[in-house]
């Protein structure tokens, strides 16, 4: 399977007990919510500030069927004529959108200019499969998931 050209993060973890440079990193990744997740460029200063939060966030490759799935939840932006938009980007569908955003033909930021800039979602159903206080390889459900990212958002969505 190809690699993904973007990561999607969900902010785990409320504010409790933050520091003002957590805070900051997890504010520039508009991840100010919990259960609020980004579709972010797969690059390293983005998985530097990941790993700079990961006590708050977990984060991974998603596959293009749950970018759709994501894309589908999203807010549109005020104003926005999305048929216009999306025929200006040179595709017909959100299915195709997100393919080209997994392939990396299109910036996320260009997700920012049609939708808000997070995803709401729902708490996941039947719950965490791990500890909300924990890192991945602890039995938790924080930091680097990669590829396990898509049952967590498969449950929130």
């Amino acid at each position: 399977m190809e690699e993904s050209s973007v990561l999607v993060a969900v902010r785990i973890r409320g504010p409790s007990e933050l520091s003002a440079e957590t805070e900051l990193v997890l504010r520039l990744l508009n991840l100010t919510k919990i259960n609020h997740a980004v579709i972010l460029p797969n690059d390293e200063s983005v998985r530097g500030m990941l790993r700079k939060v990961n006590a708050y966030v977990t984060w991974g490759e998603p596959c293009p069927e749950l970018i759709t799935k994501l894309l589908k939840r999203g807010d549109p932006n005020p104003g926005i004529n999305f048929g216009e938009e999306l025929s200006a980007l040179g595709v017909s569908s959100l299915e195709e959108l997100a393919q080209k955003l997994f392939r990396g033909e299109i910036e996320p930021s260009v997700v920012r200019r049609l939708f808000k800039p997070a995803f709401r979602l729902h708490p996941p159903r039947g719950g965490f499969k791990g500890s909300t206080k924990r890192p991945i390889g602890q039995k938790g459900v924080l930091g680097y998931a990669g590829k396990e990212i898509a049952g967590l958002l498969r449950a929130m969505c």
